[in-house]
């Protein structure tokens, strides 16, 4: 875990092999998919890249680390699917509740809610089980890199288009 021991220079080598081993993976994802999801792939690629350096993680650790973060990231698409999911059946409800009070409202609510707290222990799951494998500290950098990264594509997305409208 700890890096006092390595010099320098092979912690650049590390950086560099783990920086290949991902790129190397997302290009041979890249190619499996269509050109629409491109944009989505390079954020994901470059975010990728951003916390390796955040990190500062050596090879055995990047890969354990990705793994895991994989596995959470898709069990949060399936929890925002069922968000979607949800949502749709209520605006579907309101549209055609008879009555302002219907209890069906309530029970969907309530579903919507409880999904939203599912979402939120799966966060808080994926990080306590990042111990074994990140220090305290790195796991305290990827709960800030998180929205610092969302926050800066979202400013250079809108900086774009601000140029473009110029």
């Amino acid at each position: 875990m700890l890096n006092i021991m390595k010099s320098p220079t092979s912690r650049g080598k590390n950086w560099i092999l783990s920086l290949s081993v991902i790129l190397f993976f997302s290009c041979f994802t890249f190619a499996q998919r269509d050109r629409k999801d491109e944009p989505r792939e390079k954020i994901e690629a470059l975010e990728k890249i951003k916390l390796l350096e955040v990190l500062n993680l050596d090879e055995d650790t990047a890969i354990k680390f990705f793994t895991r973060r994989n596995e959470h990231q898709q069990k949060m698409k399936e929890l925002f699917d069922e968000l979607d999911s949800k949502r749709d059946k209520i605006k579907d409800k309101i549209s055609s509740a008879k009555d302002d009070n219907d209890p069906e409202l309530k029970k969907l609510t309530d579903s919507y809610f409880s999904t939203q707290q599912k979402l939120e222990q799966e966060k808080k799951r994926f990080f306590d089980s990042l111990s074994d494998i990140l220090t305290y500290k790195q796991i305290a950098e990827l709960t800030l890199f998180e929205r610092r990264f969302r926050e800066e594509i979202r400013d250079m997305l809108f900086m774009k288009k601000k140029r473009l409208k110029d």
